[in-house]
């Protein structure tokens, strides 16, 4: 997930990643390197890193029971946070995390963007161009096998809590 964070941010002039941590040190420096910052910090503490480097923001690519923790941290450090979704493993931990985001007065984004994708890309052009005549219904249906692996597969509810 964070591979492609990590892309579109390199690619978008007004983001400047500056750090990237990890609990494997070396899967952050290999992540540093994809976006191109060979000066990027790294590290696997959190709160030392944003103590540090006391950037605006904070992009949560953990798995979902970290979700939380990282949001929290962000939140205390009076940074944004924009996350992968789900939100968090637990209702209470959501609430917990919005919480502490208005407490902030920071932004809490949960996302997953397909505004980009190629096919939907596609469908904007078709439609751009009059292709399907006079739009009255759309429908949109996502059929994807569920079983991603990893730590999904340890999810109660994986789809209700990873695909909503």
């Amino acid at each position: 997930m964070s591979r492609r964070w990590t892309q579109v941010s390199r690619d978008t002039e007004e983001i400047d990643l500056v750090g990237f941590v990890d609990i494997d040190e070396s899967a952050a420096r290999t992540r540093a390197d994809d976006y191109g910052n060979a000066d990027a910090a790294t590290g696997t503490d959190l709160a030392k890193m944003l103590d540090d480097l006391t950037p605006d923001a904070v992009f949560d690519c953990t798995i979902p029971e970290a979700h939380t923790d990282v949001a929290l941290e962000a939140f205390a450090h009076g940074c944004h946070v924009m996350s992968e979704k789900p939100m968090a493993d637990s209702m209470e931990n959501a609430r917990r995390a919005a919480a502490a985001a208005d407490e902030a007065d920071r932004l809490y984004a949960i996302i997953q963007n397909r505004r980009y994708d190629p096919n939907i890309r596609r469908l904007r052009r078709a439609l751009d161009r009059d292709v399907v005549g006079a739009l009255t219904t759309l429908n949109c249906d996502f059929y994807i096998g569920a079983h991603f692996g990893g730590f999904r597969d340890h999810m109660p509810h994986v789809l209700l809590l990873d695909m909503a």
